[in-house]
């Protein structure tokens, strides 16, 4: 009976150790989690093992026909187990919730980041875009400007033709008034050179016939 009652304080006194390193993990920590699911199964086995404990001291105080005072140990040894198996469901609960809840403020960082991260890639897309419409304005007017820099030298070019017609119109319009002028003249040259050479010759007529006489 003694060396049970030994066993059940050793496992009391462990199961105590590791009820407070279990309530002192952090649920926050990623790194608990292993922690927890250790600590959680070490505890379920020192509460078998101290249950089992308890049951045979009870089975030996009963073949024995214990005293008050064993009994009122029993009865203290079982008020200790029930006290631990309640501190330790709820410290898991305690922890459990904490855990959903980091989880749950987790999720919703994790959508923020995403909605901000979307509301900026949405923003680098409109500016994007912006940027590419204010790109085909300025190409626009640049082509715009080249037209009519184009229609302005075609227009000139069309006046420049319109003054070169003019003038050869003009100039055909004179032809033949320049051709008769040419060939006015040119009957005049020939009527002068015949007057003279008339006039030559009488003079050389005359001459002879002055010389002879």
């Amino acid at each position: 009976m003694q060396e049970l009652r030994r066993e059940a304080r050793r496992l009391e006194n462990e199961l105590d150790l590791k009820l407070v390193s279990y309530s002192r993990l952090d649920a926050s920590d990623a790194s608990a989690s292993a922690s927890a699911d250790e600590i959680e199964r070490q505890i379920d086995a020192l509460l078998a093992r101290l249950a089992e404990c308890n049951d045979r001291m009870s089975r030996e105080a009963a073949d024995a026909a214990g005293s008050a005072t064993t009994m009122h140990t029993l009865q203290r040894h079982r008020e200790i187990l029930h006290d631990f198996t309640q501190e330790f469901r709820k410290t898991k609960a305690n922890l459990r919730s904490a855990d959903e809840r980091q989880r749950l403020l987790s999720s919703v960082r994790q959508d923020s980041r995403e909605q901000r991260n979307g509301s900026v890639r949405a923003t680098d897309t409109l500016l994007r875009e912006r940027n590419a419409i204010h790109v085909g304005d300025r190409m626009a007017d640049e082509v715009l400007g080249q037209a009519q820099a184009t229609r302005e030298a075609l227009g000139a070019q069309r006046q420049g033709f319109g003054s070169t017609a003019s003038k050869l119109s003009l100039i055909s319009s004179l032809a033949p008034r320049a051709s008769a002028l040419i060939g006015a003249i040119g009957r005049r040259q020939k009527r002068d050179k015949m007057i003279l050479a008339l006039v030559f010759g009488l003079c050389l007529g005359f001459f002879i016939i002055y010389a002879i006489g």
